[in-house]
C-alpha cells in the first residue's frame, strides 16, 4: 500500500472500521455479515432506495441514498455490484480518498483493472480484491501442506466447482457483463492454483454449451505453470437448486491431497487420513477483511493483492479466448 495522498483517508487498524457496502445482492449480504463480525460500522447503498432500506433492515445496518452520504459515512468502500460497474465505482471511491474493497473479479477487462490499480495508487489509497478462496481454512491447510512437502514435488492439480445456473434475467447470465462461467465462477480456483503452483505460462480452455435452456453448462481450463505443474479446472453452471460444491486433488510425486466440500469440508491424503477438518470456527470473509484493514492502515500486504486479482482475471480470460479460438493463450499477453 502507498502512503496516503492529500485527501486520502487514514485508517487506524485498532479502531472500528467505517465501511460502505455498495450493492444489495448475495455478495453484499455475505460481506455485511463478515464486516459485522469485525465490529465494523456499516452503511449500505443501493440504486433502489426501497431495496436498500429492505436490505438494511434485514441486516441491522443503515441505508444511505446519496453518494455524498456514502462518502461521509465511510473510510472504506466495498463494491459488491455487477462486474462491469467495478471500475467506475473504484475510480469514484479513489478520487474521494477512500480505500476500496472490490468483489471478484476485479474488473471485466484487464485494461479496466489496471486503471483501477493505478487510480488507487495515484490517490494514495488501498485497493484489495476479494478472491476469498485463499482464506478458506481447508484450502489454506492444503497449501501449507504442499509447501511443507506433504506431496513431494507437485505434478498435477485438479479442481471442480459447481453452482446453480444464474437466472436468464440476471446480469450473471449476460456474458458481456459478467464474463461468463470461467470469469465469474472458475476464477476462484484459477487464482488458488496460481497461489499454490506458481505463475501460469499457458492456458487451454474449452466450453460445452447448454443443449437447452435447462441443461448444465460446463467450462474447463488447463493451466501450464512455469515450474512444470499442470492444473485442470472445471466449472459447471447446473440446473436450478444445485448446491454449491467444490473439490480438488493436489498430486505430487510422493503423495496426494484430496478435498470435497460435501458433506463436510475435509482434506485427506492418499491413505484416507484426515489432514484437515473444518469446524466452522473461521469466517473466511472476515479473515480477508481483517487483513485488508491492516493493509489499509499501513501494515503488511494481504495474501491476495489487487495485482493477484488482475492476474486471475487474465488467466480466466485467456481460457475464454482459447475456448473460442482453439489455441493456447499466454495470460501475460492480455496484460500488455
Amino acid at each position: 500500500m502507498t502512503a496516503a495522498a492529500e485527501g486520502a483517508r487514514t485508517l487506524d487498524a485498532t479502531a472500528r472500521p467505517r465501511v460502505a457496502i455498495i450493492g444489495t445482492g448475495q455478495m453484499g449480504s455475505r460481506h455485511v455479515e463478515a464486516w459485522q463480525r469485525l465490529g465494523a460500522e456499516v452503511v449500505v447503498h443501493s440504486r433502489s432506495a426501497e431495496r436498500g432500506r429492505a436490505f438494511a433492515s434485514e441486516h441491522g445496518v443503515r441505508s444511505v441514498t446519496e453518494p455524498s452520504e456514502v462518502l461521509a459515512a465511510a473510510d472504506v468502500i466495498d463494491i459488491c455490484t455487477p462486474t462491469d460497474t467495478h471500475a467506475t465505482l473504484a475510480h469514484w471511491a479513489a478520487g474521494a480518498g477512500r480505500h476500496v474493497v472490490c468483489e471478484k473479479p476485479l474488473a471485466r477487462e484487464p485494461a479496466e483493472g489496471r486503471t483501477m490499480i493505478d487510480a488507487c495508487i495515484d490517490a494514495g489509497v488501498g485497493l484489495c480484491v476479494a478472491q476469498v478462496l485463499r482464506y478458506f481454512p481447508a484450502y489454506v491447510a492444503a497449501r501449507d501442506a504442499v509447501a511443507a512437502g506433504r506431496i513431494g514435488r507437485p505434478k498435477e492439480f485438479t479442481f471442480f466447482r459447481e453452482a446453480e445456473s444464474p437466472g436468464a434475467q440476471t446480469w450473471f447470465a449476460d456474458v458481456v457483463r459478467s464474463g461468463g462461467l470461467l470469469v465469474d465462477l472458475a476464477i476462484h480456483d484459477l487464482d488458488y492454483a496460481r497461489w499454490v503452483a506458481g505463475e501460469v505460462s499457458e492456458v487451454v480452455g474449452r466450453t460445452t454449451p447448454r443443449a437447452d435452456a435447462g441443461s448444465p453448462q460446463r467450462s474447463a481450463a488447463t493451466l501450464t505453470h512455469v515450474d512444470g505443474v499442470t492444473t485442470r479446472v472445471e466449472a459447471v453452471w447446473d440446473v436450478p437448486g444445485t448446491p454449491v460444491r467444490s473439490t480438488f486433488e493436489l498430486a505430487g510425486d510422493e503423495g496426494v491431497l484430496r478435498f470435497d466440500s460435501a458433506p463436510r469440508q475435509v482434506v485427506t491424503d492418499g491413505t484416507g487420513a484426515v489432514v484437515y477438518a473444518d469446524d466452522g470456527s473461521v469466517d473466511p470473509f472476515a479473515e480477508q477483511f481483517a487483513e485488508f484493514v491492516t493493509a489499509f492502515a499501513g501494515g503488511v500486504e494481504p495474501r491476495v493483492t489487487a495485482e493477484d486479482g488482475l492476474t486471475a482475471l487474465a488467466i480466466a480470460l485467456a481460457a475464454e479466448e482459447s475456448a473460442r479460438t482453439g489455441r493456447p493463450v499466454d495470460p501475460a499477453s492480455l496484460l500488455r
